[in-house]
């Protein structure tokens, strides 16, 4: 009799078990094929919004104005095309903007100011608009914050004697969390909380994301175009001259970078948010909470 009854226990749990792995065998598959459709109607947004937005012009949802002279504060040569391409691209063909680059250090080599400026040809930035500075204070290292004062009264400094009518620089993450950019953010954080810029002058910084949405490019256009007031988006076409210009960083243009160039959101797509004084320092005071 006991024995009967094992038996029986088995046979009773063996059917239980093959129901459950069949359901969980049918329910995966249902939510596969879910998932399946889902991710091909958000492809084909994304192909629908490229192809019209390919087709229209963008100036509505560019700067205000546009502004007559755009300060562009990097940390290193070939930041200005690795994360601002789009913008570049786009301001220096617009006829109406004048683009000054103020990069705060050479990168740690100087073979790399040429190459910047051969970059920066290629973008349409002219040489005389181009600023490097070469201070030991301010060293090509990403886990080294740079001095706030000293950086921001070179931005300062820069928007007082050319009349710079908006700034554009890194956010509060940098990007890629990169000391060096992140200190850029706070240097003009520092000056809009101290009342210091120029009522003529407005700031921005250039969206981070994570990193999931930071390669997946095209995919990631319906997000950009929500999460942010202004944006610079180019064509397929129009990213070969980006990617000519990061070419142009020889010293830099090794394996990892040119997947960069093919997968990054920064060479298709810039998106930014304008900084003021009081989220700043809403922003801050949540920061040390």
């Amino acid at each position: 009799m006991m024995i009967v009854d094992l038996d029986y226990t088995r046979r009773y749990l063996s059917l239980q078990i093959n129901d459950v792995i069949c359901w969980w065998w049918y329910y995966i598959k249902e939510i596969s094929w879910q998932l399946l459709i889902a991710l091909l109607a958000y492809l084909c947004v994304c192909i629908f919004l490229y192809a019209l937005l390919k087709r229209v012009d963008h100036t509505a949802w560019q700067l205000p104005g546009p502004p007559d002279r755009l300060l562009l504060v990097t940390a290193h040569p070939d930041d200005e095309v690795m994360f601002f391409g789009p913008l570049v691209y786009w301001l220096t063909r617009s006829k109406v903007t004048k683009v000054y680059l103020l990069c705060l250090s050479m990168g740690g080599d100087k073979r790399r100011i040429d190459e910047l400026w051969a970059s920066a040809k290629i973008l349409g930035i002219p040489e005389a608009n181009i600023t490097i500075i070469i201070s030991s204070e301010l060293p090509d290292d990403q886990t080294v914050q740079w001095p706030i004062d000293e950086v921001a009264e070179s931005i300062l400094q820069y928007i007082e004697i050319y009349k710079i009518n908006a700034v554009v620089t890194f956010d509060k993450h940098g990007v890629s969390r990169h000391r060096n950019h992140i200190s850029l953010y706070f240097a003009i954080a520092a000056l809009c909380i101290e009342k210091k810029v120029p009522p003529y002058c407005k700031l921005y910084v250039l969206e981070s994301v994570n990193i999931i949405r930071k390669y997946i490019q095209l995919l990631d256009l319906p997000i950009s175009l929500l999460s942010a007031p202004y944006w610079y988006l180019v064509t397929r076409e129009q990213k070969h001259t980006i990617k000519k210009a990061m070419a142009a960083h020889k010293s830099q243009y090794v394996w990892f970078r040119k997947l960069y160039m093919v997968f990054s959101r920064y060479t298709f797509i810039n998106t930014l948010q304008e900084v003021s004084a009081l989220d700043l320092e809403l922003d801050l005071q949540f920061d040390e909470d």
